[in-house]
């Protein structure tokens, strides 16, 4: 009697769970339909987004310093008129413009000269170098995580793309976000119809992801919202061209364990990254906000030089002949 009483108790509970199984499952797909269901509608922003960021005024490059007045010329010289004596030095050929022909005197130039403007390129420290290496490997991983979108180590790194931009600006006190992690048991949804991926509840119970990642012609799209433990989210978007230099501009939203907005966001115009992890030509923008509202800005236009670091000469790959050299095959 006792154990069919404790087999109805175990069977009735079994019974709950699967109910409640059930009713998340249904709570999870209303909240994120597939891209197929229709018109996808994004994950429901996290708090903090009545906040407006003051305007951040871009800092200005470098390279756009003003060039020095052009020289005064000097004025034109008179020409000689016939009425001038015989005992003169301009009659007897001394020093003077009388025999001067009129294709050797100074004829008054035009006014609107056209200086030569000289590009002065800007000087960073080791330690902003890096972390700039470090921003861009985040970027590059937004455009190639749809290849492999299981892969945690690429969704680590774009879920430190608020940290990097903070580290950047200097701003002290960023929270820092817990350690994402997935587990094997976690599944990616697929929706071949729009070449797409989407995350429900990705990664373990001390972090998780939901979000989706879309290609749309030659640009990649992504909104993923990083929930961590006590209360800690990010939130990623991203607009960036799939192949070729980097082009287009992402926001990364943080909030802390006391729900205060951290916003750095940024834009990229033709950047091509160099073989030592820096750009080596285009534009990066970076912008930031804390909870007090204070803000920075960072404008590079690149190549740049990294200070204490030595350039390596180039070999010179000419003919001593003039003729075209062939270097490998």
């Amino acid at each position: 009697m006792k154990s069919k009483s404790l087999a109805v108790f175990f069977l009735s509970l079994v019974i709950v769970i699967l109910s409640l199984a059930n009713a998340r499952s249904q709570t999870v797909s209303e909240d994120y339909p597939l891209l197929s269901q229709g018109d996808f509608v994004a994950p429901p922003p996290p708090p903090g987004y009545s906040l407006n960021i003051s305007p951040a005024e871009p800092a200005a490059s470098v390279g756009e310093n003003d060039l020095p007045e052009p020289p005064v010329l000097p004025e034109s010289v008179p020409a000689a008129t016939d009425s001038v004596s015989e005992e003169s030095p301009v009659a007897s050929g001394e020093h003077g413009s009388a025999d001067v022909p009129d294709s050797a005197r100074f004829n008054s130039l035009p006014a609107n000269i056209q200086t030569v403007q000289t590009r002065v390129t800007p000087l960073i420290t080791r330690e902003l170098a890096g972390n700039i290496s470090r921003l861009l490997r985040s970027l590059e991983t937004m455009r190639s995580v749809i290849d492999k979108p299981e892969s945690a180590e690429a969704l680590r790194k774009i879920q430190l793309t608020g940290r990097i931009c903070a580290d950047i600006l200097g701003y002290k006190g960023f929270p820092p976000p817990s350690r994402f992690v997935a587990s094997g048991n976690d599944k990616v949804l697929r929706d071949r119809s729009h070449d797409a991926v989407e995350y429900r509840f990705y990664g373990d119970f001390d972090n998780r992801v939901n979000g989706w990642i879309k290609p749309v012609k030659t640009v990649i799209h992504s909104d993923l919202v990083f929930d961590g433990r006590s209360r800690r989210r990010t939130h990623i978007r991203s607009q960036l061209t799939r192949s070729g230099p980097i082009t287009g501009g992402f926001y990364a939203y943080s909030w802390d364990a006391f729900g205060n907005p951290w916003k750095m966001q940024g834009s990229l115009e033709n950047v091509f990254v160099h073989d030592d992890g820096l750009p080596a030509g285009g534009v990066l923008k970076v912008y930031g906000a804390d909870p007090a509202g204070k803000t920075f800005a960072l404008v590079l236009d690149f190549p740049v030089k990294v200070h204490g670091e030595t350039v390596a000469e180039k070999n010179d790959t000419r003919h001593r002949e003039g003729r075209r050299v062939s270097i490998g095959n």
